[in-house]
């Protein structure tokens, strides 16, 4: 079922996305979209090495398509949402820790 993997990610930054904005955490700004830009590249980076070692591989029928050296296109959105989760967590716990 290809597509599944591209959908999971792209709702899970939807309904991420939504409860920032009703938090009001502010972590879709260009602030930390900067940090994104600097790590992304860099997990990139080592899944490329990774995948050319045979640490990683992806599972053609959940991926659009896998691109050399075995990355699928999804997988820079997965990198994207996992810092912009990282990052809300962050703020979340960071807030909740200054309420308490």
């Amino acid at each position: 079922m290809p597509g599944v993997y591209l959908l999971a990610i792209v709702l899970s930054f939807a309904g991420t996305a939504s409860l920032d904005r009703r938090f009001g955490l502010g972590i879709l700004s260009w602030r930390y979209a900067v940090v994104a830009a600097v790590v992304v590249p860099l997990f990139l980076a080592f899944d490329a090495l990774a995948t050319w070692r045979g640490w990683f591989f992806s599972n053609e029928d959940w991926v659009l398509v896998v691109i050399p050296p075995g990355i699928p296109p999804e997988e820079p959105l997965l990198l994207a949402f996992l810092v912009f989760f990282s990052l809300f967590l962050y703020e979340g716990l960071k807030r909740w820790s200054t309420r308490t």
